[in-house]
């Protein structure tokens, strides 16, 4: 069950990322957009001490553990991690040949509409922030995943605080 799980997840990444590639594809490619994201990667890495940071052929994913962003059954974002979020929204300005896929996910606890909508409000309320220090709202799409893809456990208070999380997937944007 949970190797079908991930596969799924995997799955679901991928065509998130060939929907994206696609809706910014042109016939033109840039130079180099691996060494693009492999630049930005490691700035992001430097920038983002409590985020998880991976690159993924020519896209990124930053995970933030709920832990460090909102309070339990909340989408209020915790004010410290404002600091963490303008140096984030300075790299993806720096690096704005971008589109953000900005993912909220919540544990299994609470009723699919309930978390449905806890999850979209949290990935829009990430938005909203990265939006305050200019980043670009075209850039952005959010998308909530209620409990769906769980990347731990939900029958144990760590697993379930795991699974609380917004996530950013990264892509290089083609353009003409």
């Amino acid at each position: 069950m949970k190797r079908m799980l991930m596969t799924s997840r995997y799955w679901v990444y991928a065509l998130l990322a060939v929907t994206f590639m696609a809706s910014c594809a042109s016939s033109k490619k840039s130079a180099s957009p691996h060494a693009y994201m492999t630049k930005q990667y490691k700035e992001l890495k430097n920038v983002l001490n409590e985020a998880e940071v991976s690159i993924i052929r020519d896209s990124l994913k930053v995970i933030f553990p709920n832990n460090v962003l909102f309070a339990s059954s909340s989408d209020e974002l915790k004010p410290e991690i404002k600091p963490t979020f303008e140096h984030f929204a300075d790299v993806l300005n720096k690096y704005n040949k971008t589109k953000i896929l900005i993912t909220g996910h919540t544990d299994s606890t609470g009723s699919s509409s309930y978390n449905r909508e806890l999850s979209e409000n949290r990935a829009k309320r990430a938005k909203d922030l990265l939006s305050e220090f200019k980043v670009n709202d075209d850039r952005m799409f959010t998308w909530g995943l209620a409990d769906r893809h769980p990347i731990a456990t939900n029958n144990t208070e760590e697993g379930k605080a795991k699974n609380r999380r917004v996530e950013f997937v990264i892509l290089y944007e083609v353009k003409e």
